[in-house]
């Protein structure tokens, strides 16, 4: 099996997309853009961000591609990559408090609770049982 490196990873997916027909809005053409838009957000390529330059280098490949489907995509991609960049949850305190050590959150019966934990508590498995007992429900 051969193993690929590829330099400009950003440049070669947008490529890949923009020779098969992007403006079809086909399952297989929306997959090659997502690919395209994955690499943008995982090598953090700045400049496919900047309208000006996607839209220049869309019509240097496709002289006549709608500037209304380049708008879509290229919102579609913004958004994209703002999706990519949002953290599943909150890794820090979002109450205001100042706050120090570390914390178990959590939902148990169907309520959210919160409990100060010891580092082996954190690095381990979680929680005690004797730990969860001072748990705050909220």
């Amino acid at each position: 099996m051969a193993v690929i490196r590829y330099k400009n990873q950003s440049d070669y997916a947008f490529l890949i997309w923009i020779r098969q027909h992007p403006e079809s809005f086909h399952w297989l053409d929306m997959k090659r853009f997502y690919a395209f838009v994955k690499s943008v957000a995982r090598y953090r390529s700045k400049k496919w961000l900047v309208y000006s330059y996607f839209k220049n280098e869309i019509l240097k490949h496709r002289p006549h591609f709608e500037i209304e489907n380049i708008e879509r995509f290229h919102d579609l991609m913004i958004k994209l990559v703002e999706f990519h960049k949002t953290y599943p949850i909150p890794t820090v305190g979002d109450d205001g408090e100042q706050r120090h050590g570390l914390f178990q959150r959590g939902v148990r019966n169907d309520k959210q609770y919160e409990v100060p934990i010891s580092k082996d508590e954190y690095y381990g498995g979680g929680a005690s049982k004797e730990t969860m007992e001072k748990a705050e429900y909220f």
